[in-house]
């Protein structure tokens, strides 16, 4: 793993110039006289409805002690538990709702899960809500109007519970999936990253450099991935790509396990950057992890031999660097007025989703464009306000942990 992290850094701190350099528009595409187009796309996170942190902890806590198995198969329950009472098929509705409402042409989703089982444990009542595939019942509810046109698949993992009805396999599949509206969908396309990466996964790419934890001593690989699209709009073409980058510290008592999330936005960028089509421009939507304030986190030199890099760039930073745009703060007003440019906090609610009133605090759902909008127009968060919760009205659960973020952008 170290020296899978040490090449892949070491590559990026050598050569990242010659990257944004080459994420440059061509100047054939500044030069274009095609008409302005307007492209409306929209990020979500849909949460998975629980912290999974406790079952990691118990997982790589088991022992010969029957005890740790005992507290492993608790925190499994607990987190299942969580899932059932965080109402996926309620929040589903309330999220294709949302959607609906915006009628973007594209939408990048991160954590869409699956959770399924098989035995007769799956019918204890505190966890048989959380057996569902967020997917299909979000495209269900939305009746046909959008498609699901490029799905990447990140953890799959199957794991035994035992309930007091019984015993039970739950299997647990997380995806990032781009949604395209059913009007347009026939123009879309699966992008090819496939082709250029070394862990194909469906229509996308998982990451060279993930967070690991185990289970009873077996490694689990922590997978996040990235997938992408093609699309025309209004006569102009554009590659659409969605990500959910790794934690900023997947390993909470080591600072320096950001340079997962590090390591993943380099590939990402290069991959992307280096091959858009000409004439063809790039957005990339997703949970990033990462806001505008998050600084450099420079390396001690007694551990630079071993991570083989004096400093750890933010996913955030890396944009910049790369000279996308952040969509955002072309929005109206968005470098104005306190905490510019930081409005628009779109993380998070409450782990229970149960909060009164919003507690998002920080912005890591981007919209990031690398050939620079000449406007971006209705740039807003969905999902802020009671309006948007689940039954009874005002009163039930946030849809998601995370607001969405859409922006219809011209050129």
């Amino acid at each position: 793993m170290k020296r899978i992290i040490l090449a892949s850094l070491t590559a990026s701190l050598l050569v990242f110039t010659a990257a944004a350099d080459a994420a440059k528009p061509s100047k054939s595409l500044k030069a274009s006289k095609a008409p302005p187009a307007l492209i409306d796309v929209m990020t979500q996170n849909q949460y998975l409805g629980a912290d999974l942190v406790p079952v990691v902890e118990a997982g790589a806590a088991i022992t010969d002690d029957p005890a740790t198995l005992v507290a492993f198969n608790t925190a499994l329950l607990n987190a299942l538990g969580m899932v059932a009472a965080n109402l996926p098929e309620q929040r589903y509705v309330a999220l294709a709702r949302e959607i609906s409402g915006r009628k973007p042409h594209v939408v990048g989703l991160q954590e869409v899960f699956d959770f399924s089982c098989v035995g007769p444990g799956c019918s204890y009542q505190a966890i048989a809500g959380a057996f569902n595939d967020h997917l299909a019942g979000t495209l269900n509810a939305l009746h046909g109007t959008y498609v699901a046109k490029a799905v990447v698949k990140n953890l799959d993992i199957t794991l035994p519970v035992q309930t007091p009805v019984g015993g039970a396999l739950v299997t647990v599949i997380d995806r990032d999936v781009i949604l395209v509206r059913s009007d347009v969908a026939g123009a879309a396309t699966v992008a090819p990253y496939s082709y250029y990466c070394s862990y194909p996964s469906l229509d996308g790419c998982n990451y060279d450099v993930v967070a690991t934890t185990s289970i009873a001593g077996e490694v689990v690989k922590i997978e996040r991935g990235f997938v992408g699209i093609d699309i025309a709009i209004g006569g102009s073409d554009y590659r659409v790509a969605n990500t959910h980058l790794e934690v900023r510290e997947p390993d909470g008592s080591n600072p320096y396990s950001r340079i997962v999330q590090s390591a993943q936005a380099y590939q990402l960028i290069l991959t992307t950057t280096n091959t858009i089509p000409p004439g063809r421009r790039l957005i990339v939507v997703g949970d990033i992890n990462s806001d505008p304030r998050d600084p450099l986190l420079p390396v001690p030199d007694f551990l630079q031999p071993i991570l083989g890099v004096p400093v750890i760039v933010p996913p955030y930073t890396q944009f910049m660097a790369a000279t996308f745009t952040d969509a955002w703060t072309m929005r109206p007003g968005a470098n104005t007025g306190k905490g510019a440019p930081l409005v628009g906090y779109s993380c998070c609610q409450d782990d229970d989703l149960a909060n009164r009133h919003s507690m998002l605090y920080e912005r890591i759902d981007m919209i990031f464009s690398l050939t620079k909008p000449s406007s971006v127009k209705d740039a807003r968060l969905i999902g802020t306000t009671a309006a948007s919760k689940t039954w009874p009205k005002g009163q039930g659960l946030w849809a998601a942990d995370h607001a969405a973020v859409a922006a219809a952008m011209q050129y």
